[in-house]
Formats: structure tokens, sequence, C-alpha cells
């Protein structure tokens, strides 16, 4: 029998290989799982929110501003692994991953992703959270974010075999000595408690994603997208817009209690949006 005919990629975006320098093994701690969210009660009174504020918001910062709230009220899990012990955070901080296009005649090539950190997410309201992202975002796509250009197109000259040893050093002298790295492009906590993804808005319905070691997160939510579905709402079967959140904790810092708790908390910010996510 032949060879297999494969032709080595060596035009990747900067992306592409920290994601090779990111995973080895199938080995972690991380637990999966999927929570629905009923947007009927939010969804009615989002437009009137939007309009007071003259913002727009979307799945993921009201997804943002619950799930401070829930960190907020259950500090023992806002925290990080350093070495073999737990520390817990002072404040909450939300890492959303950010979609880059493609430019030129071949876009689905050089599209990319990247992130922007927002710190104190529990002091910030709905409208705050959308502003601020959007700001951060807006500066990430136009090339401004000068720190985190510098950090992503060093990938671009780093051989392969190297960009694991580069993370993980990194990942060592950030949250294991808690150096100041602002001079290699890389601030500081770059990742915050939990990262949030929106793939619903790639037109996905629902996906679950990998913890990534070398951030020392150990949460991270996957918000897939907006569907009409038969719902029990008090013994009767309605049509309801539901939200899909794909939902991955590293077990060594969450429990099952934990993310039963959590989950409840999180709901019932929906439930009454008036309350916990339009209250400013």
């Amino acid at each position: 029998m032949g060879k297999v005919a494969l032709t080595r990629l060596d035009d990747v975006s900067p992306f592409r290989k920290v994601a090779m320098g990111t995973w080895k093994t199938a080995k972690d701690p991380s637990v999966y799982g999927i929570v629905e969210i009923d947007m009927q009660k939010t969804l009615e009174q989002l437009p009137d929110y939007c309009q007071r504020h003259e913002v727009k918001i979307t799945p993921a910062h009201l997804v943002g501003r619950a799930i401070a709230r829930c960190m907020k009220n259950r500090p023992e899990i806002n925290g990080m692994i350093r070495g073999s012990r737990i520390y817990l955070r002072k404040n909450v901080s939300i890492f959303y991953q950010v979609n880059i296009p493609g430019e030129g005649t071949d876009k689905i090539k050089k599209a990319t992703l990247s992130g922007a950190i927002l710190h104190e997410v529990e002091k910030m309201s709905t409208a705050q959270i959308s502003q601020n992202l959007f700001d951060k975002a807006a500066q990430i796509r136009a090339g401004k974010d000068k720190e985190l250009a510098k950090n992503l197109n060093m990938f671009k000259y780093l051989p392969w075999c190297l960009s694991r040893f580069y993370l993980n050093l990194a990942s060592f002298l950030i949250y294991g000595l808690n150096w100041n790295l602002a001079w290699a492009g890389i601030p500081k906590d770059p990742f915050g408690s939990i990262m949030i993804t929106n793939v619903g808005s790639l037109g996905i319905d629902l996906a679950l994603a990998p913890l990534c070691p070398y951030t020392r997160v150990p949460l991270l939510l996957t918000l897939g997208s907006i569907q009409e579905k038969a719902w029990v709402v008090s013994g009767k079967v309605e049509v309801r817009p539901i939200l899909p959140i794909g939902v991955t904790f590293d077990h060594r810092l969450i429990d099952g209690i934990h993310a039963s708790q959590m989950a409840q908390e999180f709901k019932k910010c929906f439930a009454e949006p008036e309350k916990y996510l339009f209250n400013d």
C-alpha cells in the first residue's frame, strides 16, 4: 500500500498554533454538562432595556451578568489552582472569546479567534458589560490592542515544537510566580475567572468546549443559538425560546453540589430578569 498523501499546512493563524500547544493528551479533570434557559421573560423585557440605555444586548452579556452574580454569591469557587493549592479571587473577571473575521480573497482561512477580558464584572450592570465588551472587541478587530497583537504576532514566528513550552512557561510565570509580563504583551491576569464563548452567533446550536490548562480558568460557558422548543410551564406544554449553554468545569475546584446550586441561581436570574439582569 502507498503512503497517505499529505501536505503540511504552514500558513496558519496564530490561534491555530496556540491550540496545538494547548492540548497534548485527553487526560484532564474536566466535567461537561448542559444547562437550558427559558428566555421568554428576558426577551420580552430586553427591547425596553436596550432602548433606555441605548445599547445592544446579546445573550453573552446577559449570561456574563448572571454568572458574575452567581460567582459573587459563591466566592469559594471563584479561584484558581496554583501547585496543589486553591487560591480565591477577590473579584469576578470574565474572558470573552472574540471572533475576528478574515479579510481579502481568503476570508475563511484568515479568520481567527481572540479574546477580551472584563475585570470586576460583579460591579457592572448589563449595559456596562455590553459597552465595555464592545469597546474592547472593536479595538481587537481594528488591531489597536497593542499588548494582545504583540503577543499573538510572536506565534507567527515561534516554532511549533516550542508553542506548548511557551504557553506553560508563561502560565507558570503569570499565575505561579505572579510576575508582571506586560512588557512581553501579556497583561496581568489575562484570562480571569470564567470564559464565555458564543458559538450561537456562528450558527451552531450547541457545543461543549475543553478547558485550557495554561489559563487556570476553572469554568467555561459555551452559548448556543436560541431556538423554540416545547417547554413544560405549570404543567402545560408551551413553545418557549430556549438558550442552551454548554458548561465545562474543573472538578478539582468545583464539585457537583457547587454546579447544581449555581445552576439554580443562574436560572433564577432569567426567571426574574427585572430583579437580576435589568435592575439598573
